[in-house]
């Protein structure tokens, strides 16, 4: 679905920036209410105290976060939009163990060398096609 995402948010020149993070936030919203409408019959129990948090979330990180990416998407190779997908998880786990103190098993420490491995191979060959 990511190769979907990016393929065809390249393809579509016209919607950039603010409406593209729209679009796309709104199908994630239409997904996700259809799962909870399924799943649970949207009941959903949040505390009070629970709500500034995800409000932040939902407006700072995703909404702010989403305007930038999805407005780079239309200006960046697909390779290197790419690079950047595969770096997201990985810095989910190392931000999590750095400023939440968990801990990292062998298998992560392995699977981020990876993924960084194969980041720094894909940008080498692809500087390596521009000569």
């Amino acid at each position: 679905m990511y190769f979907f995402m990016v393929t065809l948010n390249k393809q579509s020149r016209e919607i950039v920036g603010m409406e593209n993070t729209v679009i796309q936030l709104t199908a994630s919203f239409l997904t996700v209410a259809v799962y909870i409408g399924i799943r649970q019959a949207f009941v959903i129990h949040v505390p009070a105290s629970s709500w500034p948090w995800i409000l932040v979330l939902g407006l700072v990180n995703t909404g702010i976060g989403c305007y930038l990416y999805f407005s780079a998407l239309s200006k960046l190779p697909v390779q290197t939009v790419a690079v950047c997908g595969y770096l997201e998880p990985l810095s989910a786990v190392v931000f999590s163990a750095l400023l939440l103190g968990e801990k990292m098993s062998v298998l992560q420490y392995i699977g981020a060398v990876c993924v960084i491995g194969g980041a720094a191979i894909g940008e080498l060959i692809k500087e390596r096609n521009t000569y």
